[in-house]
């Protein structure tokens, strides 16, 4: 027994130290002087005109934009002939349940150029993109995540985010295929063929997109490029999007336990066992002040080395406080969405199961011609 926990803890300790792999750059693709300009940006877009205000920020780019709008709404109608006035192209969509997931699915069909970036309506491209959609076409690549930063970095809560941003970013170089909503570059065909085993659940969706690729033995690169978009600005604001955050990180790791332990089984034990089982002995250590007080500095103090090793392309002096603004993440939200998961999948009437099997299956798509 003593051997057992002996190994795991040296797995655990091994996994703290996992963005130190974030220098070795095999799986990274870095746009240079070619260029190729087959690729179209689909930009889902519902509930409300207000979440595309930034469109003047992608007018260098209009030519090859789709805006995949929800009209279910008059406003939303109104708004699809305001911007083909403005001269924007616009697939107007009708779905059930508006999401970017469905979204993007359904615009999709519309799509007759090689390559898809999927970009979220608030989010900004300060790189040039033809070169890094050719890097992307050189490396054959099937889907590539990109990296997302914040853009508002205008006070203590979203300069923490700013960081947590940046080294969360360091992971995909050596875990492509967690994609963000704010933006993925894929192959048109082969995103075709992810949005069919797709659940179109909201939370965790965009991850979900590179979770299928994966499934699906598909060439899995990270586009080395930044975008950039606004985080929230406010404590309540922060908490709501993390809240809708953890509710996804609920579905992948519970309710998608079987195929994730098949697929990913040392990434799954761990955060399972160190963010979700914990959990309660976390607290415990909270209620018990004399061991808090005892432990909390010695704890704090590694955390700080360990953070600030294994991200020193990113060391930041907001790494002295991030313990606690992690602590305080851990320890609440993690509970808060998976209430807030319950409460979704009721009003959905369904889990989010994955649609891929436990076997993962090589399913490529067709090739079509560049130009």
């Amino acid at each position: 027994m003593a051997d057992i926990a002996f190994v795991a803890a040296l797995i655990v300790v091994a996994f703290d130290f996992q963005n130190l792999l974030s220098w070795w750059r095999g799986r990274t693709v870095t746009p240079a002087h070619d260029k190729l300009d087959d690729y179209t940006i689909i930009v889902p877009l519902f509930g409300h005109p207000r979440y595309f205000d930034r469109r003047d920020d992608l007018l260098s780019y209009q030519s090859n934009v789709l805006v995949a709008l929800d009209v279910s709404k008059p406003i939303m109608a109104d708004f699809a002939e305001r911007l083909e006035g403005e001269g924007w192209r616009v697939e107007r969509l009708r779905v059930d349940d508006p999401n970017p997931a469905a979204l993007l699915k359904e615009a999709l069909r519309a799509v007759t150029t090689t390559y898809v970036l999927r970009l979220d309506a608030d989010t900004v491209i300060r790189s040039d993109l033809s070169p890094a959609i050719a890097a992307a076409h050189a490396a054959g690549a099937d889907i590539c995540s990109t990296k997302c930063a914040v853009a508002n970095r205008v006070n203590v809560v979203t300069k923490l985010q700013a960081l947590e941003y940046r080294m969360a970013m360091l992971s995909r170089h050596f875990r492509p295929w967690l994609t963000s909503g704010a933006c993925f570059l894929a192959r048109t065909e082969a995103l075709r063929i992810v949005m069919d085993h797709h659940s179109m659940w909201t939370p965790g969706e965009d991850i979900e997109t590179g979770r299928i690729a994966f499934a699906l033995r598909m060439r899995i690169r990270h586009l080395d490029i930044v975008v950039e978009t606004d985080a929230p600005d406010t404590w309540p604001a922060l908490i709501r999007q993390r809240r809708l955050w953890w509710a996804g990180a609920f579905r992948h790791l519970w309710i998608n336990m079987d195929r994730n332990l098949m697929h990913l089984p040392m990434m799954t034990g761990y955060y399972i066992a160190t963010i979700w089982v914990s959990l309660y002995f976390k607290w415990w250590t909270m209620i018990d002040l004399k061991t808090l007080l005892a432990t909390l500095p010695i704890v704090t103090a590694a955390y700080i080395f360990v953070t600030a090793i294994t991200n020193l392309q990113v060391l930041s002096p907001w790494m002295l406080v991030l313990p606690l603004y992690s602590m305080a993440q851990v320890l609440v939200m993690p509970p808060l969405g998976a209430v807030h998961y319950v409460v979704l999948a009721r009003r959905r009437g369904y889990l989010g199961r994955y649609g891929f099997g436990y076997r993962r299956r090589r399913v490529l798509p067709a090739v079509a011609p560049s130009g």
